[in-house]
């Protein structure tokens, strides 16, 4: 295949740690680099007023307190992002595939497809959660979103389990 730049998307789901082993394989096989990519909500972009019901007249307008709990939230979750992220990457450095983790803020699917485009990745490996037609009407399939708009291939993970999630 001639891969060298895999990137694969994870997040905390039951199929990150299969996700993260097809990736390993891939790049042990193509002697390719690695890079794990994983994305967040940036918690201090909502708006303050809607967040505290300032704006429909149930609560005070925002006091300022909770934009530091979400300025503090987010630092909690980065801190933990890149805790759990080097986990993974300390296990690909073990079998010498160099690896380098990234997280972002925003929606997962632009991000994902643009994080690959920004680091020439060869492909993107993700997951597929299997989700009711009504629930992927109304938010959306992320892996749909990447297959669409990465400019690379993509190697999609499917959920096998029906049950997983129950």
């Amino acid at each position: 295949m001639n891969l060298k730049r895999i990137m694969v998307a994870i997040n905390h789901s039951p199929l990150t740690s299969i996700v993260f082993n097809r990736a390993l394989n891939l790049a042990q096989q193509e002697q390719a680099k690695l890079t794990l990519l994983h994305w967040l909500a940036d918690l201090t972009a909502i708006d303050p007023g809607f967040q505290s019901g300032g704006t429909f007249g149930f609560y005070p307008i925002n006091t300022g307190l909770s934009q530091s709990l979400r300025e503090e939230t987010l630092q909690l979750q980065i801190e933990q992002a890149k805790t759990w992220l080097q986990e993974y990457c300390d296990r690909a450095t073990v079998l010498n595939i160099s690896t380098e983790y990234q997280h972002h803020f925003g929606e997962p699917g632009a991000t994902i497809s643009s994080a690959a485009q920004e680091w020439n990745a060869d492909p993107i490996v993700l997951s597929r959660h299997d989700h009711s037609a009504i629930a992927e009407f109304f938010v959306g399939s992320v892996s749909n979103h990447v297959v669409d708009r990465a400019n690379c291939s993509v190697v999609v993970i499917k959920d096998t389990n029906p049950d997983r999630d129950k």
